[in-house]
């Protein structure tokens, strides 16, 4: 099993050992991948919509034309069990798993339309960097699920 992590930006030092733990967490169940893409520009100066149209030309690129779940404000709230269904129901069907996450604001309307499913942790607005912790560590928990183990932290 493959999981691709697309991603704008890079993983400030202070959430890096999260990731770090969660990539190491999660060998054992899959072949995890985080794919960062640069950033379209500044969002204090630059016209945002040059910055989504940058980002979404960095995402395709890595997409390379693949099926993708869009981690997305406005996507289908699940609970980590609904989760966990969801990856078992795609894993049994395919070997690889795609997410894309926007940068700090968000995705381009092509991103958000061509996905496959578009799912959302919160309705609350969160970071890019804080979304990826978050796909790692329901990912983690959702193979543990899958295998009958306890999960609790």
């Amino acid at each position: 099993m493959t999981i691709d992590i697309i991603v704008p930006g890079k993983v400030s030092k202070h959430l890096l050992p999260a990731k770090e733990f969660y990539e190491e967490k999660l060998s054992r169940f899959a072949e995890v991948k985080v794919n960062f893409v640069s950033l379209g520009g500044d969002v204090n100066t630059d016209n945002p919509k040059v910055i989504l149209a940058k980002e979404a030309e960095g995402i395709n690129k890595k997409l390379k034309g693949r099926r993708y779940v869009l981690i997305d404000l406005w996507g289908k709230e699940m609970s980590s069990e609904e989760f966990t269904k969801f990856l078992d129901k795609h894993f049994q069907l395919n070997s690889e798993l795609v997410f894309v996450i926007g940068g700090p604001l968000g995705v381009d309307d092509f991103i958000r339309n061509n996905a496959a499913e578009r799912i959302s942790f919160s309705r609350m607005t969160l970071t890019h960097e804080m979304c990826l912790i978050l796909l790692l560590e329901q990912l983690f928990r959702g193979f543990k699920i899958l295998k009958n183990e306890r999960y609790h932290y």
